[in-house]
C-alpha cells in the first residue's frame, strides 16, 4: 500500500536554515593528469550481456534508478520521460534483471516530474521497510511505498527547498539515520531562479525517510562547480565519501570524506582522472573491491562520453591512485548525453548496472541494463596488452630517444630501432641510429646497439624493410650535419643537405653493414628536406613487380616551400634504389600497404590543417610509379603527427584484407595512442582500441611470429617523449565487435 501520509508529520520551513556551516571551501588544489593509464575493458560490443528495459521510437527516455529487493530477484526501475524532466515511468523485473515488466501505473503527481526521479529503500526505527521516490528542483517532493512498489503515495513537498538531482545519494548513518544529498545553483533552493555558486547538500531523516530535515551545506569550491555526489562507506565502515560531478569540466572529479557521519567533511580533493565522470554511483564486489558506474567526462579519455565503470579499491581512492581497471559499458552514440546509472549486486557476484543513452545512431535515448563479474572483467583483462618500455629517455647515455620502428624477420626475431638524440629533443644536433633485438616476441629485449654514429651529426628515420626472397634486411636512412636544422636546410642556409643512406644485415640483424649513400638516385636536385618513412616498407607481392621493395618518404621543394610524400623502391633485392612516385602537396611523413587487388595505398600526415580533419590517402595502380590525387580520410583523426599502417599477414600463405593503423587519435593534441582495424584495405575503420590514453606520438606496427600484433610507440606522463614502448595484443582484441561477428 501507499504511505499513510497521515502518520507524517507536517514539515514546511518558511525559510531555508542554511545551519553554521561544517564545511571548508577548499583551496585550489594541483590539478591531477586529466588522462589516466589503467586498462580500458570494453564490455560494449557483448550483446549477451546487455538487456533492453525500455524503448520507444521517437520518446526520449533517461535517467533511471534501481532498487533490487531483498528477495534478489526483484528489480524496479522508475526514469523519466524526457531529459530529467517528464512524467515517471516505472517498471518491475522479477528475474533480477533479465526481462522486465510493461510499463505499470503509477500516481497521477508523477507525471508532473520536473526533474531527475530517484528511487531508494530505506527503513524506519521500527523494522518497517518502504521504498521511496524524490523529484527535485523547487520544491523537492517524495512519493512513498509500504508494499514494495506495489502501490505509491502522490507526490509531495518534503519541505520549502529545492534542488537538482534530488537525490543524488543516500546514506544509512550508524544511529539508523539518513542522509540524503543533493545540490543547487542558487536556483532552486529557495525557489528564486537566481544563479550562484554550486553547493552540495545534505538533509537528514530520523524516521526512515519519512520526513527530512532543513539542508546543510556539505561543500563548496571556490572555482570547481561540484555537484552530483555519489556516497560510499569505507570497507569499515568508519569513514563516508562523496564523489562529486565537476561541472566546470577545468577539472577532474573530486572527493570530500566525513570522519563523524556527515556532521563534518573534509577539504574537496580532485580524483584521478579514471574516477572523473558525472553522478557516480558505487557497491562493493563480494572480495572487496569497489565497482563505480558512471557517464565518462574525463578530459583525455578513449571512452569519453560512453557509460564507463571503474574498478578498484577504497584505498585507491583515498591514496588518489588510478585503481585498477576502467570500464566501457556501452557505446553512447551522441555526445555525452548518457549514464545516470543504477548498480545492484546479485548474490552470485553479478553487477547489474541500468542507464540511458543513445544507443542506436540517430535514435532518441532509451533504457539498458548491463550484466557482469569480476572474474569475467578479470579473464578479459588477462587478454589485454603486453606493455613493456624499450627505450626509456635520459638511460644508456641519451637525453631522448625518438622515432620508433619495429619490424620481424623471417626468423621471429623482433628489431626496434629509434634515434638516440645525445643531448636534447632537439630533431637535429648529435642523434645516432640505435637498435634492440627480441628472440621471444617482445618478452626481453637485449642490450642496445649502435647501428649509425656520426660524431655530431644526425643519422635517422629508420625505415627498414624484409627481402623475403633472400631475408637480408634492408635499412633505410636519413642524414645531415648536426649543425644543421631542419629550418634552415628548408631555407637553404644550411652548410650541408639531407641525404639518403642505406644499410642492411644478412644475420638476423645482429650486425649492419657500413651505411652507403644513395642520394643521387632517390632524391631530386631542387628537394631541400627528405625523410625515410619513419616506419617500415614493404615488398611487394602481386602485380607486375612482385618482389619490388618499397620504401615510404617525404620531402620539400625549395622554391615553392611545398610538402610531398614520395616512394623510392628496388628491383634488384636492395642493390641499387629508384624514385618512385610523388604525391600532391600538404603532406609528409607516410606509409604504404599492398592491397589484395595489387594496388598501393599511401597514408601521409597532412601539414597543412586546412586540408582536411583526418589523414591523407593516395592509391597507385602501378606499385608507386604513380599516385592518385590525394583524398581525406575523416576516420583516422590526427593531430599532424606520423602514423604507422600495415597489412595483418602473420604467413606467407594468407592473404587478408585485414589492415592496422596507430596514431594519436586527437585533433589537437599528441594524446590517446590507438589502434584501428580495416577489413577491407583500409577503405572503413569499424574498429578501434586505445592502447595509451596519455601523451602519445610516433608508433610503428608489425605482426608477431604467434600471430599477435606488437606496437613500438612514444609515450610519457608529462610529454610524449619520455619513453619507447612495445605493446603486443592479439589482432581479435583490435577487432572486437568486428572481427567475431
Amino acid at each position: 500500500m501507499a504511505c499513510d501520509w497521515s502518520r507524517v508529520a507536517s514539515v514546511v520551513l518558511a525559510s531555508v536554515a542554511l545551519l553554521t556551516p561544517h564545511h571548508v571551501i577548499a583551496a585550489e588544489t594541483p590539478n591531477p593528469p586529466e588522462y589516466y593509464t589503467i586498462p580500458v575493458i570494453d564490455l560494449s560490443h557483448d550483446q549477451e550481456r546487455q538487456v533492453a528495459v525500455d524503448r520507444e521510437p521517437g520518446q526520449y527516455l533517461g535517467h533511471p534508478t534501481t532498487v533490487l529487493l531483498e528477495d534478489n530477484q526483484t528489480m524496479i526501475c522508475v526514469y523519466p520521460k524526457g531529459h530529467g524532466r517528464g512524467a515517471v515511468v516505472m517498471k518491475r523485473s522479477h528475474d533480477a534483471g533479465k526481462t522486465w515488466s510493461d510499463r505499470l501505473p503509477v500516481p497521477e503527481s508523477w507525471t508532473t516530474s520536473q526533474e531527475v526521479p530517484t528511487l531508494y529503500r530505506v527503513e524506519d526505527p521500527a523494522g518497517v521497510k518502504r521504498l521511496i521516490v524524490f523529484s527535485g528542483l523547487y520544491p523537492i517532493r517524495m512519493a512513498c511505498s509500504d508494499d514494495d512498489g506495489l502501490t505509491w503515495s502522490e507526490l509531495e513537498p518534503i519541505g520549502d527547498f529545492g534542488g537538482i538531482v534530488a537525490m543524488a545519494s543516500l546514506m544509512r548513518l550508524k544511529n539508523g539515520d539518513y542522509l540524503a544529498f543533493f545540490h543547487d545553483d542558487g536556483r532552486f533552493l529557495k525557489g528564486e531562479n537566481k544563479n550562484g555558486p554550486f553547493v552540495v547538500y545534505s538533509t537528514r531523516s530520523t524516521d526512515g525517510g519519512l520526513t527530512w530535515g532543513d539542508p546543510e551545506i556539505v561543500v563548496q569550491h571556490a572555482e570547481a562547480h561540484l555537484c552530483e555526489p555519489g556516497a560510499l562507506r569505507s570497507p569499515d565502515g568508519a569513514q563516508i565519501a562523496l564523489l562529486l560531478r565537476e561541472n566546470s569540466r577545468k577539472f577532474n572529479s573530486f572527493v570530500t570524506y566525513s570522519d563523524d557521519e556527515g556532521v563534518t567533511w573534509s577539504e574537496p580533493v580532485q580524483l584521478p582522472a579514471s574516477l572523473t565522470g558525472d553522478r557516480h554511483t558505487a557497491r562493493y564486489a563480494p572480495d572487496g573491491r569497489l565497482v563505480v558506474v558512471f557517464r565518462d567526462t574525463t578530459r583525455v579519455s578513449p571512452t569519453y562520453g560512453d557509460f564507463a565503470g571503474w574498478i578498484g579499491t577504497y584505498d585507491d581512492i583515498v591514496l588518489g591512485r588510478e585503481g585498477q581497471y576502467r570500464l566501457r559499458l556501452l557505446d553512447n552514440t551522441k555526445g555525452a548525453d548518457t549514464s545516470y546509472p543504477g548498480l545492484e549486486l546479485l548474490p552470485d557476484g553479478t553487477f547489474v548496472t541500468t542507464t540511458y543513452g543513445h544507443w542506436a545512431e540517430g535514435e532518441e535515448p532509451y533504457i539498458m541494463s548491463v550484466r557482469f563479474t569480476l572474474d569475467e572483467i578479470d579473464a578479459k583483462a588477462a587478454q589485454l596488452p603486453l606493455e613493456k618500455p624499450v627505450f626509456v629517455s635520459g638511460e644508456g647515455g641519451y637525453h631522448t630517444y625518438r622515432i620508433p620502428s619495429l619490424i620481424a624477420t623471417p626468423a621471429g626475431t623482433l628489431l626496434a630501432f629509434c634515434e638516440g638524440r645525445k643531448e636534447s629533443t632537439s630533431d637535429a644536433g648529435d642523434i645516432d641510429l640505435l637498435l634492440k633485438r627480441s628472440t621471444d616476441n617482445g618478452a626481453t629485449w637485449n642490450s642496445q646497439q649502435v647501428v649509425w654514429d656520426d660524431g655530431p651529426n644526425t643519422c635517422g628515420n629508420p625505415c627498414p624493410v624484409v627481402d623475403h626472397s633472400t631475408g637480408v634486411i634492408w635499412l633505410l636512412l636519413t642524414h645531415n650535419l648536426g649543425r644543421d636544422s631542419e629550418k634552415a636546410i628548408v631555407e637553404g642556409q644550411s652548410t650541408g643537405t639531407r641525404t639518403v643512406w642505406v644499410s642492411h644485415s644478412s644475420d638476423d640483424g645482429l650486425t649492419w653493414a657500413a651505411p652507403k649513400e644513395i642520394t643521387a638516385t632517390t632524391k631530386k636536385p631542387e628537394w631541400t628536406w627528405y625523410a625515410t618513412g619513419p616506419g617500415v616498407g614493404i615488398q611487394l607481392r602481386r602485380g607486375s613487380h612482385p618482389g619490388r621493395l618499397v620504401i615510404p618518404c617525404d620531402h620539400i621543394v625549395a622554391e615553392s616551400k611545398t610538402y610531398h610524400s614520395h616512394v623510392i623502391y628496388s628491383d634488384d633485392h636492395g642493390a641499387t634504389w629508384l624514385l618512385g612516385g610523388v604525391t600532391d602537396d600538404t603532406v609528409n611523413e607516410c606509409q604504404v600497404i599492398e592491397r589484395t587487388d595489387g594496388s598501393l595505398l599511401l597514408n601521409s600526415r597532412r601539414w597543412h590543417t586546412n586540408t582536411g580533419n583526418g589523414r591523407a590517402i593516395a592509391t597507385s595502380p602501378d606499385a608507386g610509379m604513380t599516385w592518385s590525387d590525394l583524398a581525406n580520410d575523416p576516420a583516422l583523426i590526427e593531430p599532424r603527427c606520423q602514423a604507422s599502417l600495415i597489412r595483418y599477414r602473420p604467413s606467407d600463405a594468407e592473404e587478408l584484407p585485414v589492415v592496422l593503423f596507430s596514431n594519436p587519435a586527437d585533433a589537437e593534441r599528441r594524446y590517446k595512442m590507438v589502434v584501428r582495424l580495416s577489413v577491407d584495405d583500409g577503405r572503413t575503420w569499424p574498429a578501434w582500441k586505445c592502447l595509451y590514453p596519455g601523451p602519445a606520438a610516433y608508433s610503428c606496427l608489425t605482426v608477431l611470429s604467434d600471430g599477435r600484433v606488437g606496437c613500438l610507440y612514444e609515450r610519457g606522463t608529462k610529454h610524449p617523449y619520455e619513453m619507447i614502448v612495445f605493446s603486443a595484443f592479439p589482432l581479435n582484441w583490435a577487432g572486437e565487435g568486428v572481427l567475431d561477428r
